[in-house]
């Protein structure tokens, strides 16, 4: 069974997924960047681009992003903020 971490995805507006995955990959500044359970603490910023997110149950949840925002890393929680309430679509 793989490791798990807690994601959180907030825009201004309201919470956007809040749960346990096994993996995400969020599209970064540079590119896009993979995030699996104990990461390295990081915080980078994002632009607009698909946020791809495997849940531990197996299923996947693709975000679409229509804005920039930031990630956050740190102890197997990571926290993306989006700057604006019609971030996804």
């Amino acid at each position: 069974m793989a490791k798990e971490f807690h994601l959180t995805v907030l825009s201004p507006t309201k919470s956007l997924y809040n749960g346990k995955v096994v993996s995400l990959v969020a599209p970064a500044a540079l590119g896009y960047l993979g995030i699996l359970a104990d990461h390295a603490p990081l915080i980078a910023g994002l632009k607009k681009g698909k946020i791809m997110i495997k849940e531990s149950s197996g299923g996947d949840v693709l975000l679409e992003t229509q804005t920039r925002g930031f990630l956050e890393v740190k102890n197997n929680n990571v926290t993306i903020i989006l700057d604006r309430p019609s971030g996804v679509c």
